[in-house]
C-alpha cells in the first residue's frame, strides 16, 4: 500500500468523481468555495477514538421508496447484522451466530430464518455435510407485521470443498511457491488451475475478494476503474472485480479439486477513501462530485468533503458500512501519517485518508477475524494481509486468536498467511529493536501471550520486503527465515514513482524494465539462492500498462472507456482494452511478441519453463518432465 503515497493524495482520490449535479448544485461549482466539514473531522492531540455521541451518524441509508434507494441496500436504514461461524474442532459442526444492529429509533421483536425455518434465537449449529444456509432477519411488531428485512450472504461450511490432494513435499501448505494472478478474472483463474497444479505450484493467490469500488459513471485521472480501487473495500460480501461469489467458489472448488490451494488478499486495515462513497453531494475547493457506485451494490458512506447535513440522519455525514456493519465507532479518528517512524502514527494513522479501522476494539477485531473465517469456509487456504503494518503487532495477534478460536481453537493444518509490512528504513522500530510495535520477536511474544501455539505462530509469516537487495534487513534473523514470504517483485513495484522496495541491481521489476532474461533469472535465483530457508515463495504473474495514454489499471474489460456511461465519460481518456487472462496455447512472458513488447497485454511469468523447473528443483519434485506433464504447450 506504500506505493499509493506516490501515486496518490487525499486530493487526487477526489479527482475525477464530478457527478451530474442539479441545476442549482451546477451554478454553485461555479459561483462558490465550498466550506466541508473536514477540518471539524479530525485527530484532537493524543485522540484515537470518535467522540461517542458520534453514534447519532448511523443507519445513514436511504429507506425504500426515496428516489435514492437501491435494491442492494435492503432496509440498513433499521437492520443490519452478519453471520458469525464457529467450528468443533474437528471442524466437522458449526455453531451460526446472527449478530444484529438495530436503528433505536424502531422497536420490536427479531425473527431468525434459517433455510426458511423461523426462530427467535439468533444461534444454530449446522453438521457435515450440510450445504451452505440462507439467512435472513425480521424485525417484527405484533407478532406479523415485518418492520425491516435483513437477507445475508449465503453462509459456506470448510467441508463441502474438495480436499487438495499434494504430495509431502508441500509439508500440507507449509511449503511452496504461490502464484499471484494480478488483474485475473476468477473464470480465467479457474481455467489455469490445472496447469499450474501440473507445474507444481502450491496455490494461487487472487486479489481483494471483499466488495470494492467498481464505477462506470465516474473515470478518476482518467481512468475508468483504476487497479487501486480492490484497495478500497466497502463491505465484506464476496462480489468483486474479480467475479461474483459463486464465480469465486465455483474457482476454489475446481482449483482444489485440480490439486491447487487458493489464496486470497484480505483488507481488513481500512475501508474505501474519504468521499468515495454513495452520498450524492461532496465538495472540496470549488470541486463538487457526487456518488460511487460498487461491485457488490451496497451502501457505504464516509465523513470526508461532505458540507451539508444528511437528510435521512440529521447530523453531519459518519463512517458507516451497513453490509459488515461498521459505523463511526469502528474506526480511528481522522490523522494522516506523517511519519513513518512512530508506530502511534503508523497504527492510528489514516493511510493516504483510507478510513481506518479501530482495530483495538474488541468488534473490530472479532469483525475481522469473522470475515477471514468467512473466506476459509468458502475453500482459501490462506491469506495476504494487505497494509498489515498500519495494524500493531498486538492488534494482529488478538485478531489471529480470534480467528483461531473460530477454527476450533487452533489454526487449519493448511492455513498459511503472509502480512505486508514494508521494513524500508524503519527496520529499527519494525523488525530489529524489541518494542511494541516490532514485527519480529516482539509480534511473535504478543502471539504467545494471547495463547496461540508455536505451530500456528509458525503459519504466520512476514513478507520480506528487504529481498533480495538487503535481506535480512536487521544484519540477522530476529525471526526464523522460514518465517518470511519472499518474493522477486510485486504488483506495487510495478508502479511509476513506487518506492515499496528498492531493489537496485539485485532484482528486475518486469513492467518497469522490460528486460525479459533479467526478470527470469532474478525468478530463478528465488528458487536456487540458499541465504535464507523461505518455505512461502511467490511469482506475479500481472499485465502491462498502455504507454499511449498512461492506463495502469488490468486488460479485464473493467477499464475499457467503451463500457463509460454518464456526463462525465469526456473525462475517460486512459481506456484498457479487454483481454482474456487464460490461454493455454502460450508460454511464459507473452509479454514479448515478435520481438515488440506488448501494451495491455498479461505477462503470464508463471507459464516460463525455466522458473517452472527450477522451482520444482527447489521443492524436491522431478525435473525430468515433459511439456504436458507441467501444463505447457509442446513449444514452450
Amino acid at each position: 500500500m506504500k506505493q499509493l503515497i506516490q501515486v496518490l493524495s487525499a486530493v487526487l482520490i477526489m479527482v475525477g468523481m464530478l457527478y451530474q449535479l442539479t441545476p442549482q448544485n451546477k451554478e454553485q461549482n461555479l459561483r462558490d468555495w465550498c466550506t466541508n466539514f473536514d477540518g471539524d473531522n479530525g485527530c484532537r492531540g493524543s485522540q484515537t477514538d470518535n467522540p461517542s455521541d458520534w453514534v447519532n451518524r448511523n443507519f445513514q441509508t436511504p429507506p425504500k421508496g426515496d428516489p435514492l434507494w437501491r435494491e442492494g441496500y435492503q432496509d440498513y436504514h433499521i437492520l443490519q447484522g452478519y453471520a458469525r461461524q464457529v467450528y468443533s474442532s474437528d471442524l466437522r459442526s458449526c455453531a451460526i451466530s446472527i449478530y444484529t444492529r438495530v436503528n433505536p429509533e424502531y422497536q420490536g421483536s427479531l425473527i431468525y430464518s434459517f433455510d426458511g425455518e423461523e426462530q427467535t434465537s439468533p444461534n444454530k449449529t449446522f453438521s457435515a455435510p450440510r450445504s451452505e444456509v440462507q439467512i435472513k432477519v425480521y424485525l417484527k411488531v405484533g407478532g406479523d407485521i415485518t418492520v425491516a428485512k435483513l437477507e445475508l450472504q449465503p453462509v459456506d461450511f470448510v467441508w463441502n470443498h474438495p480436499t487438495v490432494n499434494q504430495s509431502s513435499h508441500f509439508k500440507n501448505g507449509q511449503k511452496g511457491a504461490v502464484v499471484e494472478l494480478f488483474g485475473w478474472k476468477y473464470e480465467d483463474v479457474e481455467q489455469e488451475c490445472e496447469m499450474m497444479a501440473k507445474a507444481g505450484y502450491l496455490g494461487v493467490k487472487v486479489f481483494p475478494p471483499q466488495e470494492s469500488i467498481l464505477d462506470y459513471e465516474h473515470p478518476e485521472n482518467g481512468e475508468l476503474n483504476p487497479w487501486y480501487w480492490l484497495y478500497q473495500p466497502v463491505s465484506y460480501r464476496l462480489n468483486s472485480r474479480m467475479g461474483t461469489v459463486e464465480e469465486l467458489r465455483k474457482m476454489i472448488n475446481t482449483c482444489r479439486s485440480k490439486g491447487l490451494r487458493v489464496y486470497a488478499d484480505a483488507v481488513v486495515n481500512h475501508m474505501s477513501g474519504n468521499g468515495n462513497d454513495m452520498f450524492p453531494s461532496h465538495c472540496y475547493g470549488s470541486t463538487y462530485w457526487g456518488n460511487k457506485n460498487s461491485s457488490g451494490g451496497s451502501p457505504w458512506y464516509t465523513q470526508g468533503f461532505a458540507y451539508q447535513n444528511w437528510t435521512w440522519s440529521g447530523a453531519r455525514p459518519g463512517m458507516e458500512f451497513p453490509q459488515v456493519p461498521y459505523g463511526p465507532l469502528d474506526f480511528h479518528c481522522a490523522r494522516p501519517i506523517s511519519s513513518w517512524n512512530d508506530g502511534f502514527i503508523l497504527n492510528y494513522g489514516w493511510l493516504v485518508n483510507l478510513g481506518d479501522l479501530n482495530t483495538e476494539s474488541d468488534y473490530v477485531r472479532q469483525r475481522i477475524a469473522d470475515y477471514i473465517t468467512d473466506l476459509l469456509s468458502i475453500g482459501i487456504s490462506g491469506i495476504r494481509i494487505d497494509a498489515a503494518k498500519h495494524i500493531s503487532p498486538e492488534n494482529l495477534a488478538h485478531i489471529f486468536k480470534r480467528l483461531a478460536n473460530n477454527m476450533g481453537g487452533k489454526l487449519p493444518d493448511d492455513f498459511t498467511a503472509y502480512l505486508e509490512v514494508i521494513i524500508g528504513g524503519e527496520k529499527d522500530l519494525l523488525m530489529c529493536n524489541e518494542n511494541w510495535y516490532n514485527y519480529g520477536k516482539s509480534f511473535d511474544n504478543f502471539m504467545k501471550q494471547v495463547g496461540l501455539s508455536d505451530s500456528d505462530i509458525y503459519k504466520i509469516k512476514i513478507w520480506s520486503s528487504d529481498y533480495p537487495k538487503e535481506h535480512p534487513a536487521c544484519g540477522w534473523w530476529p525471526i526464523s527465515s522460514e518465517r518470511f514470504a519472499a518474493q522477486q517483485d510485486c504488483h506495487d513495484d510495478q508502479n511509476p514513482g513506487s518506492s515499496s522496495r528498492d531493489m537496485q541491481d539485485k532484482g528486475s521489476v518486469l513492467i518497469k524494465e522490460r528486460n525479459v532474461d533479467r526478470h527470469r533469472y532474478f525468478n530463478k535465483q528465488l528458487f536456487f539462492r540458499t541465504d535464507g530457508n523461505w518455505q512461502i515463495k511467490l511469482i506475479l504473474s500481472s499485465y502491462s500498462f498502455i504507454d499511449s495514454n498512461g492506463a495502469q489499471a488490468p486488460p479485464d474489460g473493467h477499464s475499457d472507456c467503451a463500457r463509460c456511461v454518464g456526463s462525465a465519460c469526456s473525462g475517460c481518456t486512459k481506456s484498457v482494452p479487454y483481454k482474456k487472462a487464460h490461454n493455454p496455447n502460450v508460454c511464459g512472458y507473452t509479454i514479448y511478441q515478435n520481438g515488440q513488447w506488448q501494451q495491455g497485454e498479461y505477462t503470464r511469468v508463471h507459464r516460463d519453463k525455466e522458473i517452472i523447473i527450477e522451482m520444482r528443483r527447489w521443492m524436491g519434485l522431478s525435473t525430468s518432465v515433459s511439456n504436458a506433464e507441467i501444463g505447457l504447450p509442446d513449444h514452450c
